[in-house]
């Protein structure tokens, strides 16, 4: 009766075949035994899954394959501004900004197809006011012994200040990158330094513009003696800045012009009537001023 009722190692066996009833009691209270320190050890592994996750310091989720919120731990409840109880009663798709949802549903798509094993994405979530943060998204996927997906692992780290700082960056950046400064009531320099890409040369007219429009200054000396090169596009948007500053009653002096510069706006024909050229910035300066002194 014991033989099919309890299988063991063939180290064991003997066991089974001893007729005293004590003997099997003992075997048997040696596999209860290591039954119930198998589920002790799996209930301390699930206790330090529980403490790793509620403590951790980035939102952390476990969610379902339709996109339900298992379990959820504080960071995360605190970040979208639920608590864990009341979040898993949302879907990520309820709180996913709607211009990002898709981006992510094509990869949890192809995580379930076995395409990719997990994934990374930067997302904007809506929090429960209303208020929109940015987030970094990770994600993996949990499966059972057979290979089938039981549900995802996601991971979820704030980002909203980190990305206004670097916008904040970017925009210092820019700012330093034309610099307009004013030498008299009447006259503004704006040094130029270093590579000039589209980019940067349309902001040099932005900068001009609001430069000229808020002080009302008379004269603008544009100094490339520190550019290296310039291109078409470029020496074209320097020449659209001049225009577009005339129009504001402004005098644009561009100085510093070295021989590669002077080369492209031979090849490209520019107009440089108007525009008033020197060699370097000293003169720029002191024909501003004659300028504005004859005009006066």
């Amino acid at each position: 009766m014991y033989r099919h009722a309890i299988t063991v190692s063939e180290a064991d066996n003997h066991l089974l075949f001893d007729p005293t009833r004590a003997a099997l009691e003992q075997r048997i209270a040696e596999l209860e035994g290591k039954l119930q320190a198998a589920e002790h050890g799996h209930r301390l592994e699930a206790e330090r899954f529980r403490l790793t996750v509620d403590g951790a310091p980035i939102g952390m989720a476990l969610v379902g394959l339709d996109g339900s919120f298992i379990r959820a731990n504080h960071a995360l409840g605190e970040l979208l501004g639920f608590t864990p109880n009341d979040l898993v009663k949302v879907r990520f798709q309820d709180i996913t900004h709607p211009q990002d949802l898709q981006s992510d549903l094509d990869l949890v798509g192809r995580v379930l197809r076995g395409e990719i094993a997990r994934y990374e994405l930067q997302k904007r979530y809506v929090r429960r006011d209303g208020a929109v943060i940015h987030a970094e998204l990770h994600v993996s996927m949990v499966r059972d012994g057979r290979g089938e997906p039981l549900h995802f692992i996601s991971q979820i780290l704030d980002i909203t200040e980190k990305l206004r700082t670097e916008e904040a960056l970017r925009a210092r950046l820019a700012e330093l990158s034309t610099p307009l400064i004013p030498i008299r009531d009447d006259v503004m320099v704006m040094p130029l330094i270093g590579a000039i890409d589209t980019e940067r040369a349309e902001r040099v007219l932005t900068t001009l513009l609001a430069g000229a429009s808020k002080t009302g200054a008379r004269v603008a000396i544009v100094d490339i003696t520190g550019v290296v090169a310039v291109n078409e596009q470029v020496a074209s948007a320097l020449l659209r800045a001049a225009q577009a500053v005339r129009l504001l009653g402004t005098r644009m002096i561009l100085s510093g012009i070295g021989p590669e510069v002077a080369r492209t706006l031979i090849s490209i024909g520019a107009d440089l009537s108007g525009i008033v050229t020197c060699s370097n910035l000293q003169t720029a300066v002191a024909h501003a001023v004659k300028l504005t002194r004859d005009s006066s």
